[in-house]
């Protein structure tokens, strides 16, 4: 065993070489209070640890130590046999969020075919923004595993490169997985309102009402006017979560061609719907939106006659 200068350093070695995994656990502990820089040598010890639980409890504080002396021990945990432990090391990657662990992020990548550790490195490359993430990440587009693809679909969402949107608008539109095509939705949005608008209208009628509440909350983040009556016509969706996001966007655009359709959702069996109408009717504030407005002021749910108390505040004030 090494010797360590640090006398509390010491003693935290000698536990994690103890035969108790509960020892090593609250070794692991007290490494985190250590101060010391040699103390990543012993984190990363205690990430190769033949007890899971310690493995376990090494992943979850890692992010306290400096990423260039770990990363490559976190990449090796995305390959543990324990499936916490993957877990654990694939979430701690990703909150590293340290530039200088792009290389040996984009190393590992290159030579993996595990789609669960692929997965993870480009979760961990997604909040780094690396121009040489783009070409595998396009890659991995056309990867067997959906959590591959989407996690893709975050890497290229965050570069927010034009050259990528023809890729992800295929993604949002045709892959075989809701949750694909939900975050393809999803990134779209860092794009004009006129290249991708369009494309997020024609998600409206996507399949999945996920993926549809993704799109009508790109329309109204964009503000493209292009998608007013889609919005209106998505208001009356058969899911009512769908309705909500199509009111909050129609709030967004404003008009009063909007104000009937939401004086509909307004009177929804859903109180949630009922607040997102009644908050985007106080937005859009024409006089069209009063009796709506007044009528929500008798509301059973405390929360919409709130929103409507503003709502009408907001009326007079455009008076």
């Amino acid at each position: 065993m090494k010797q360590y200068d640090d006398p509390e350093l010491q003693e935290i070695a000698e536990k994690l070489a103890d035969p108790d995994p509960g020892i090593r656990r609250v070794a692991v502990l007290a490494l985190v209070d250590s101060g010391e820089p040699e103390a990543a040598e012993l984190l990363i010890q205690a990430l190769k640890d033949e007890d899971p639980a310690v493995r376990q409890e090494a992943a979850k504080v890692v992010d306290e130590f400096d990423a260039e002396d770990i990363a490559d021990s976190l990449l090796a945990a995305l390959s543990d046999g324990d499936e916490v432990v993957r877990n654990a090391a694939a979430h701690a990657l990703a909150d590293l969020k340290d530039p200088t662990v792009a290389p040996p992020l984009l190393a590992a990548l290159e030579r993996s075919d595990d789609p669960f550790v692929v997965a993870g490195i480009l979760r961990a490359l997604k909040p780094l923004r690396v121009a040489a993430a783009q070409t595998p990440a396009l890659t991995r587009l056309s990867d067997d595993d959906a959590r591959v693809r989407r996690e893709a679909v975050g890497v290229l969402g965050w570069l927010k490169a034009v050259e990528n949107l023809p890729a992800l608008i295929d993604r949002a539109r045709s892959d075989a997985d809701p949750e694909v095509r939900r975050a393809a939705a999803g990134a779209l949005v860092y794009a004009s309102a006129e290249r991708v608008g369009p494309p997020l209208v024609a998600i409206l009628a996507d399949p999945h009402w996920q993926v549809r509440c993704e799109a009508a909350l790109g329309i109204g983040k964009l503000d493209y006017q292009g998608g007013l009556e889609p919005l209106i016509a998505a208001s009356r969706d058969g899911t009512w979560q769908v309705r909500e996001k199509a009111a909050e966007a129609l709030g967004k655009l404003g008009g009063v061609a909007a104000v009937p359709a939401l004086g509909e959702c307004a009177r929804d069996a859903m109180s949630n719907l009922r607040k997102a109408a009644i908050g985007a009717l106080g937005t859009i504030a024409e006089p069209e939106c009063r009796p709506y407005i007044e009528r929500a002021l008798d509301d059973p749910d405390p929360d919409v006659r709130k929103l409507a108390r503003w709502a009408q505040s907001q009326l007079d004030n455009a008076a």
